[in-house]
């Protein structure tokens, strides 16, 4: 009997842990990738809830799995998802920025069918280079951490309650990932200050120049210029955010 109710109270547990788990996963941008099959994405995810909480671990009082314990697991492992995929979004603002400034986005109005990969050819470096970082910086396993201590902090099956200082929190964290990214944007932005300044001095002395045919390629060898340049102080920062991964998971949370 005693073993009955046990298996009873861990299997109601482990499916609410396992609905956190696979949420987060979900919009992880390495685990809930779409190139991934959705049955390896399940697969992975109810692995990786047995090995987070295992059958050894404490028991406690059963726990009803209800429409509100489901939703509120849901909104806590979306949560912590959402923290990762912040970073990356980070890196694709500093891209948007520089495609900005620097002609990248032409290319979306020459070859229409790049609106349909999703961003120009610069964000998805960028995205790419995210990518690398978080695996060389052990992301995955700090991802995994984060959320082992989300169930010390929030145990499986109690209500979530986002308070006025925790959606605070969560405004001031978004803040902070979006300045960061201006900050990855910065050295780049400030080479294309200058050449939009030496161009400003070139139409005024030859103002026979077609500066649209001479500016676009002149602006394009600049930025990856200043990118090759920046990358050696851009990629350390993505990975101090990648490192700082388990208590972004935890602010996000309150």
């Amino acid at each position: 009997m005693e073993l009955a109710e046990f298996s009873a109270s861990y299997v109601s547990r482990y499916a609410l842990a396992a609905v956190r788990v696979l949420a987060a996963l979900g919009i992880n941008p390495l685990f809930g990738s779409a190139r991934v099959p959705l049955l390896g994405r399940v697969g992975i995810g109810l692995f990786v809830t047995l090995a987070l909480f295992p059958p050894t671990a404490p028991a406690g009082d059963p726990v009803a799995v209800t429409p509100l314990t489901i939703a509120s697991e849901l909104l806590i492992g979306l949560l912590a998802g959402f923290a990762v995929a912040l970073i990356f979004a980070a890196a694709q603002f500093a891209a948007a920025l520089i495609g900005i400034s620097g002609g990248f986005l032409l290319g979306a109005t020459l070859d229409p069918q790049q609106a349909q990969v999703g961003g120009n050819a610069l964000e998805q470096l960028f995205y790419t280079l995210a990518l690398l970082v978080f695996v060389q910086t052990n992301g995955h396993h700090l991802f995994l951490l984060g959320l082992h201590d989300l169930f010390a902090v929030l145990p499986v099956g109690q209500p979530l309650a986002l308070s006025p200082s925790g959606t605070e929190q969560l405004g001031l964290m978004g803040a902070a990932l979006i300045a960061a990214g201006v900050k990855m944007a910065f050295p780049v932005l400030a080479a294309l200050l200058i050449a939009d300044l030496g161009l400003a001095i070139l139409a005024r002395v030859a103002p026979q120049l077609n500066l649209f045919v001479v500016g676009l390629p002149l602006k394009i060898l600049v930025a990856l210029g200043a990118l090759v340049v920046a990358l050696p102080v851009l990629l350390p920062w993505l990975s101090a955010l990648f490192r700082a991964l388990p208590q972004t998971m935890r602010g996000v949370v309150g």
